[in-house]
């Protein structure tokens, strides 16, 4: 029997009948009604239960019964005829589980003994109506707010229509260790709902109610949440209980079906710690890949002539033109760019208010690009955004064995098998004596993609599911003209000399539907970072190409000296090719850029020394000043 999936309706935009919509077709089998969206809604109780039905969805949860247990014995008379009520109403949705929070107010009962007596006396009342109630540990509880406590307490009742429900924020925000939970019997779990959340250091209230995200966009290790609970023996729903400002001003039909995905992702990392486990989730597993072998981007006839220059300048050489569309061919060793100077460019761009030049494509190498497809569609990736095998591009181009699924509006992942090689040397006219250059580049260290704020976790937990990517540390940079958050992602897989990394950029608090250049700034966010064997030799012979870079300021350089203790010959280098430098515990990163082409998007040449682990984030604030200035 596999796993049954549910959402509370807080999770979404939009009315109860739009949520509803979306929930159903996402692919979810029930929901949480959330008493503040039922008491808004033009539904009576039979109207929403007929609605549910129709769309082939249990209603699984009544939420949130706040405040039960109090000090005070007249107000907590007072509850239970409350309670009464909304028993009435879930008799009429047909619904027989209902939520209790855990309470936080001044007068909360504060002795264990007290406290079980009055679960009690609501478990039994909840019996008689054939309800149970699910009895939840609030994080900001006043009495009790731990899970154990919320089971200690639930376990001296005895009752059988009380049991626990397990609220993976509240119990990982707190630091908590689940690893208790399989202590607790599976049938005495009576719900489960599941929240992600970023790693923030502020009060935990406010960081549920507005930073909760789906599992797959945060920082908890929700696979190993998740493992403890299935190995209790838990056999109800997985639900979804995120409360977020943003999924709430989003578009609901996207936002549910993100939803949906980010369960399935959990369940294959859950399988994924408990071998021979049934029931779960499994997509299709990654096939391997053999790193980034091209790269195409839309520049227009407006820009196509200065991204030449730029190629020119860092060692590629033309090799080759389109029979039949404005698509030119630029190589380097093994690595590719395909420069778009068509003028119907607007397919990518300016339709989508991004400046130009943009990268569109990210051709990676792949001996088995259907597994590809298959793993997407498994993992519910839209029809639209999956370009299958033999599907003709807007080129006419027909390869067999290509699958391009979209990352963000303007860029796709293309998994190029071996027929591929063939299909782009029969549609292109070779350059019949290609420029000979230098051997400088080696490879592609990363790829950094502009992001929309609302396109953000969507576009992160596709990156995590579908490519199985890691997500690194994520930074916030202050610059020139605001501040960055930057985000990257790593995958190792296959025969890749280096891992496929992708780092998502985007400016905070620009709202949804803005036009997208209020995202980008004059200094520059996407780029192409290329490696090399030896950062100093690569940039003596870059000058002789005519390589045009930013100018480093003086100041970087003496504050570089007071950070590090390198010797003289190699701070003066640095000084004198603009090379920017940091080090951190398991090695050395050296940059080497470009100028920007157009607004947005400039190329990067790098060298790791050992183990190091980021992108020199550190340096990006001086990189941005020194592109405002070459702008100027």
């Amino acid at each position: 029997m596999s796993v049954r999936t549910s959402i509370a309706t807080v999770s979404l935009s939009g009315t109860l009948e739009e949520k509803l919509t979306a929930i159903a077709a996402a692919g979810f089998d029930g929901f949480e009604i959330f008493e503040p969206d039922f008491i808004g809604s033009a539904f009576t109780p039979a109207a929403l239960a007929a609605r549910a039905a129709e769309l082939g969805l249990s209603i699984d949860l009544y939420q949130p019964f706040r405040d039960l247990d109090s000090a005070d014995a007249d107000q907590y008379a007072r509850n239970l005829v409350r309670a009464e009520r909304k028993f009435d109403l879930m008799e009429q949705l047909g619904c027989d589980t209902i939520l209790v929070c855990s309470s936080p107010l001044p007068g909360a009962v504060r002795d264990d003994d007290l406290l079980a007596a009055q679960l009690h006396g609501l478990a039994e009342r909840a019996h008689r109506r054939g309800i149970r109630v699910a009895y939840e540990a609030l994080a900001w509880g006043t009495h009790v707010n731990t899970y154990r406590h919320a089971w200690n307490i639930v376990a001296a009742v005895g009752h059988p229509a009380l049991g626990t429900c397990l609220d993976s924020f509240h119990i990982l925000s707190r630091g908590d260790d689940p690893s208790g939970i399989r202590d607790i019997p599976g049938e005495k779990i009576f719900f489960l709902q599941l929240a992600d959340a970023p790693a923030m250091a502020m009060d935990v209230l406010q960081w549920s109610r507005h930073y909760r995200k789906f599992p797959g966009q945060g920082t908890f290790d929700l696979a190993a949440f998740g493992a403890h609970v299935h190995a209790a023996g838990y056999a109800g729903p997985w639900s979804l209980e995120i409360f977020n400002d943003v999924f709430r001003a989003s578009a609901t039909g996207r936002t549910a079906a993100d939803a949906h995905r980010s369960l399935r992702h959990l369940q294959e990392q859950v399988a994924a710690r408990i071998p021979g486990s049934t029931g779960l989730f499994v997509p299709p597993p990654r096939p391997a890949i053999d790193g980034v072998v091209s790269l195409r981007v839309a520049a227009g006839p407006e820009r196509a002539g200065e991204l030449r220059t730029m190629l020119g300048s860092i060692g590629f050489g033309y090799a080759g033109r389109h029979r039949e569309h404005q698509l030119e061919l630029w190589r380097h060793g093994e690595l590719t760019v395909a420069v778009d100077a068509s003028p119907d460019t607007a397919w990518t761009a300016p339709a989508l208010d991004a400046p130009m030049p943009v990268l569109s494509q990210i051709g990676i190498r792949c001996p088995d690009p259907d597994a590809w497809e298959a793993r997407a569609v498994a993992l519910e990736v839209p029809a639209h955004e999956v370009e299958l095998p033999g599907a003709a591009n807007r080129f006419g181009e027909r390869a067999a064995d290509v699958v391009r699924l979209r990352v963000t509006a303007a860029t796709s992942i293309d998994l190029r098998g071996p027929a591929s090689r063939a299909a782009w040397r029969e549609a292109f006219e070779p350059e019949p004596r290609p420029l000979a250059l230098p051997p400088l580049l080696t490879g592609v260290d990363h790829v950094a993609l502009a992001v929309r704020p609302d396109d953000w976790d969507g576009i992160m937990l596709r990156l995590r599911s579908v490519f199985g990517m890691r997500p690194g540390e994520g930074v916030d940079i202050p610059d020139s003209v605001g501040q960055l958050r930057s985000q990257s992602l790593t995958m190792t897989s296959g025969k890749s000399v280096s891992p496929l990394r992708i780092s998502l950029n985007m400016v905070p608090g620009c709202p949804a539907g803005t036009d997208h250049s209020s995202t980008i700034r004059r200094g520059g966010v996407s780029h192409v970072a290329f490696t090399c064997g030896d950062i100093f030799a690569t940039a003596a012979e870059l000058a002789g190409l005519g390589h045009r870079r930013p100018a480093i300021s003086a100041n970087y350089y003496d504050d570089l000296a007071t950070r590090f203790d390198l010797d003289a010959e190699m701070l003066r280098q640095l000084r004198e090719f603009g090379i920017l430098y940091d080090a951190d515990g398991g090695g050395e990163y050296f940059q080497l850029f470009t100028e920007t082409v157009g607004e947005d998007l400039f190329f990067e040449i790098v060298q790791r020394v050992g183990e190091y682990r980021g992108q020199g984030e550190v340096n990006s604030a001086v990189r941005v000043a020194a592109h405002l200035r070459s702008g100027a």
